[in-house]
């Protein structure tokens, strides 16, 4: 629990860090809100998620973003994310970056001798905090709505994975 106090109070730190840089440069910043589809390798299981981002300074976003993947072999995983993100200006509507940040994984098993999961104690809940390294590409659809795509690797000791997104959002 303390960890996951930690990890959301960082991540509401970075973003409204964000809205005060852009305010005291006299730019407004860019924020989008949106919904994802994911995919993760280790479970091999789909999932659903939001994300807010904030982008300033031109080239630099960060962003908080929450999955719920759905239940597999007895376990359901969830996890929030924080990154940033390096844009790349390719085209008016394309968008490409590279991305960093941290993840904090939480899992449930509906029954610990049934599952192929193991954590090392003899809980039904277990968490994790990891890293998040990979890269996606926006595409503007118009001046306020954008899809993207983005594939990145997490870190956690024992149980990384790869994990594919595509997603739709809303710019302010």
């Amino acid at each position: 629990m303390r960890k996951t106090l930690i990890v959301l109070t960082l991540a509401m730190g970075v973003l409204n860090g964000g809205a005060q840089v852009s305010h005291n440069l006299g730019d407004a910043a860019e924020w989008t809100i949106g919904t994802q589809v994911v995919y993760g390798t280790s479970g091999n299981s789909p999932g659903v998620g939001i994300h807010f981002k904030t982008q300033y300074l031109d080239s630099w976003r960060t962003g908080v973003s929450g999955n719920y993947y759905f239940k597999k072999d007895g376990v359901t995983c969830y996890d929030v994310c924080l990154e940033g993100n390096y844009i790349f200006d390719l085209s008016d509507k394309v968008r490409l970056y590279p991305l960093a940040g941290g993840r904090l994984a939480f899992w449930h098993l509906d029954d610990l001798n049934a599952s192929r999961w193991r954590f090392g104690r003899d809980d039904r809940t277990h968490y994790e905090i990891g890293l998040n390294v990979g890269g996606g590409i926006d595409y503007l659809l118009s001046d306020h709505w954008g899809v993207n795509a983005e594939v990145k690797y997490q870190y956690i000791k024992n149980n990384s994975q790869v994990q594919f997104g595509v997603g739709v959002g809303y710019r302010f």
